[in-house]
């Protein structure tokens, strides 16, 4: 299978630019740190797979201040 240069940015965009927005979305939700959240998903993003595990990660497990969770 070939993959062309063009498709490599469709690859990326989905593996690291969107799980970083939703991050950035779940992150406000629950009161947590938006950059840092954003940041590391973008990065992990990279890994192809990374972005995905840790935006449910983050979405499975609950914030440590449970009262700022309304």
């Amino acid at each position: 299978m070939n993959i062309s240069a063009n498709f490599i940015y469709i690859i990326l965009i989905f593996s690291s630019l969107i799980p970083a927005l939703l991050s950035l979305r779940l992150a406000a939700k629950q009161n947590r740190s938006k950059l840092v959240s954003a940041l590391v998903t973008f990065v992990l993003g990279f890994t192809f797979i990374g972005g995905w595990i840790y935006l449910a990660v983050m979405n499975l497990v609950n914030p440590k201040n449970k009262d700022a969770v309304q």
